[in-house]
């Protein structure tokens, strides 16, 4: 079911969709610690490979990042001689399929990879060499010396990565069945709308939502307007698979916006395109992105273009 409220005066830049979708089979990186945070990032690439073709790798990476020892130490510290031993090794990569076996009550026949180094560069090049279409990563809440120090491992990865990035909170424990889309009707952003789409569980929902500036100018040449954008989208959306798909409109700023429209409908996560932000713009929090990763209050999908 797909629905729209139409509001004719507003216009978008013509829509362009190159590589819209995730492969029906495809590469899957999981990329968790040892802590609570992996439980629910385990079970959601459970449910995917087993409902939707993807094919997970688990990798944890065992030395923490040197940056945040040195931020906490005052010294920036080198790999430990130990973790280049291959009894550590081996002894790690048990222990994390023990950790897997206890929160699945099993040991799925995926690939299980202990890596040693700092945490983003090296999550970053596990999922450039396994060509992984989405990275899963656990959305624990840090410390404010942490936070305010130290760069965020998700953070990190959205900046770095070509795939699509999927940040669950602990309470996320599968398959999202509601997904808010915050759509600018960039590329980015639609193909956000197609991977919600195909990540959200059978019979769910999807909300694409568009926050409209209260002040519209006339439409410049060679955009499209609002309505028809919308109505294109969602007849697209609507033909791949058996989900609702409904629209929603709000005026003013965007991040207080799809904030506001995130409390009233309570997704399970919220889907965006990625865009190249500063450490500047993600020190302010100056986009929407920038504001949900900081904020931590959701589940966020995360598309480049």
């Amino acid at each position: 079911m797909a629905s729209f409220s139409p509001s004719p005066r507003a216009s978008v830049s013509a829509i362009s969709t190159p590589r819209t979708q995730i492969s029906p089979v495809f590469p899957l990186m999981v990329a968790i610690t040892a802590d609570a945070a992996a439980t629910a990032a385990l079970h959601i690439a459970y449910a995917l490979a087993h409902e939707h073709g993807a094919v997970p790798t688990v990798l944890r990476v065992v030395h923490e990042d040197l940056a945040a020892e040195a931020a906490t130490t005052g010294v920036m510290g080198g790999v430990p001689e130990s973790a280049l031993d291959p009894i550590y090794r081996t002894t790690q990569r048990t222990a994390l399929e023990q950790q897997v076996q206890h929160v699945l009550g099993q040991l799925p026949p995926w690939r299980y990879e202990v890596d040693v180094g700092a945490t983003v560069p090296t999550i970053v090049a596990r999922t450039h060499e396994l060509q992984a279409e989405l990275v899963i990563l656990g959305f624990p809440q840090h410390d404010f010396f942490r936070r305010a120090f130290v760069r965020d491992t998700v953070q990190g990865v959205i900046e770095h990565t070509e795939a699509a990035v999927l940040a669950v909170r602990p309470e996320l424990m599968r398959r999202p069945e509601s997904i808010l889309v915050a759509m600018d009707f960039g590329p980015s952003s639609v193909r956000a709308a197609h991977v919600a789409c195909q990540l959200v569980a059978p019979s769910g929902h999807v909300t694409l939502a568009y926050v409209q500036p209260k002040t519209i100018d006339r439409a410049p040449e060679g955009t499209t307007t609002l309505d028809t954008a919308f109505t294109l989208l969602l007849d697209e959306l609507s033909s791949q698979k058996a989900i609702t798909i409904t629209s929603m409109i709000e005026h003013g700023d965007p991040i207080t916006g799809v904030e506001e429209m995130a409390l009233r409908t309570q997704p399970d996560v919220i889907a965006l395109g990625a865009r190249n932000h500063s450490m500047v713009d993600w020190f302010f929090g100056d986009s929407v992105l920038t504001n949900l990763v900081s904020e931590r209050r959701w589940s966020l999908l995360v598309v480049p273009e």
